[in-house]
């Protein structure tokens, strides 16, 4: 009797045996309501908040891996379309817009060291498009957006410096591009070299430019660089902390196929590569692009050929160029309708999709840690739609968001590793 319960014991010990456990802790609630915007950040210790609208309200909570979250929501005040962002040092922004009468504004608050009351950054008559930031390791922070007023377009940018604890007085315009669905992305880095890239067309240009930023005197090149002398649309845009930056994005030509490309920016020899194709297929949707300060980069789309299935891709990119093949992350028949990539320390990675099938949607997450591990289903199938998947690492694990249900039904769902 007492030889086969040390076998059992034994067998019970065995790694084939051993009951899978999830990194991923229970999902749960931030808020219920018309939700709107929502976006996380965490810091280099597994500190960070959720920032969302809810009602036309803002509202915060604490959050971070391997910690429980926040047992009181914060208010911030009105606004809408929140963004928020941390460095490693703890330091960051939160940006929201605000509607007052016929005028628009753009606000921010500092967090972290210099931490303070909201301010307002702009003001307009005009639509304000595309806001979004960047910060660097000191603190300092760069913001963007796209201005759209009496039928004209700029891509604009405005800066904060620590060292006066102080906004530029107004922002600078970067360009005038001539059409309305010009997307404008922001990259930089930790020692503040940045770049903002945007489609181009009319007056002999098409294609992608750029515009750098030097932070040894403050100021934007003073007129935009090409980077591809074609049409492009979804493009992404990251950075090393050494300058150098990776670009993606689509060429669809009219009837004929798609294709994946990307180009490389040599930061001590201030020039953009060849565009080089990744993939060619039918259709592209959801590229994304994420990259570290040591140059390791990931990117991942959805690609599909005629009324196939949708397949996931990711592909790497280290040592300044791509690395051989591709992987494919198996999903099924079901299409992804959005998904958040985000890569941390030592090559990990965290992807967060939503997909739509028969019985309705659902989330899953994947971990990588040298090779993508099996979907872990986060919320099961639902006639609740879901939208706005994100997810963020920091050396202490990661945190993911999204929204599930619309109107008076939707809800602000939470989800980090233990």
């Amino acid at each position: 009797m007492a030889m086969e319960s040390l076998r059992r014991l034994a067998q019970s010990l065995r790694p084939g045996k051993a009951k899978a456990l999830t990194p991923w802790r229970t999902p749960v609630t931030l808020d219920r309501g018309a939700l709107g915007g929502a976006c996380l950040a965490l810091d280099g210790h597994g500190h960070g908040a959720a920032l969302w609208e809810s009602g036309g309200r803002l509202w915060t909570m604490p959050i971070g891996p391997h910690s429980a979250p926040g047992i009181v929501r914060l208010p911030l005040g009105e606004g809408t379309e929140p963004r928020m962002l941390l460095n490693p040092e703890g330091r960051g922004l939160a940006l929201w817009q605000t509607v007052a009468g016929e005028e628009r504004q753009v606000l921010g608050r500092i967090l972290g060291g210099a931490e303070g009351a909201s301010q307002t950054l702009y003001r307009t008559q005009g639509l304000i498009h595309h806001l979004q930031a960047a910060v660097d390791r000191r603190g300092n922070t760069l913001v963007v957006w796209l201005l759209e007023a009496d039928g004209r377009f700029e891509v604009m940018a405005q800066s904060f410096d620590t060292r006066g604890q102080v906004w530029e007085q107004a922002p600078t315009t970067l360009g005038f591009p001539t059409a309305g669905m010009v997307e404008p992305r922001l990259a930089a880095n930790h020692r503040e070299h940045a770049m903002v890239l945007w489609e181009a067309e009319g007056d002999g240009q098409e294609g992608l430019v750029a515009s750098h930023y030097w932070p040894s005197d403050r100021i934007w090149s003073d007129r935009p660089v090409p980077v591809v002398s074609h049409a492009t649309r979804h493009h992404q845009v990251a950075m090393d902390d050494l300058g150098n930056a990776l670009a993606l994005w689509v060429h669809a030509p009219r009837g004929q196929r798609s294709h994946l490309e990307a180009s490389y920016y040599d930061g001590q020899r201030c020039e953009w590569g060849a565009p080089e194709a990744l993939s060619s297929a039918q259709t592209f949707s959801h590229p994304r692009l994420v990259m570290r300060g040591d140059g390791m980069a990931v990117a991942a789309w959805c690609q599909a050929e005629g009324h196939g299935a949708s397949r996931l891709i990711t592909k790497d990119f280290a040592r300044g160029r791509w690395e051989e093949g591709v992987e494919c992350l198996e999903l099924g028949q079901a299409p992804v309708r959005e998904f958040g990539l985000d890569l941390g320390p030592e090559g990990k990675a965290a992807l967060i999709a939503v997909q739509h099938g028969a019985e309705g949607d659902w989330v899953t997450a994947r971990l990588r840690q040298g090779s993508w591990g099996e979907a872990f289903t986060l919320a099961p199938a639902s006639s609740q739609p879901c939208a706005l998947p994100q997810v963020r690492l920091c050396p202490q694990g990661a945190s993911a968001i999204w929204v599930q249900g619309t109107g008076r039904d939707g809800k602000l769902m939470l989800v980090e590793t233990w």
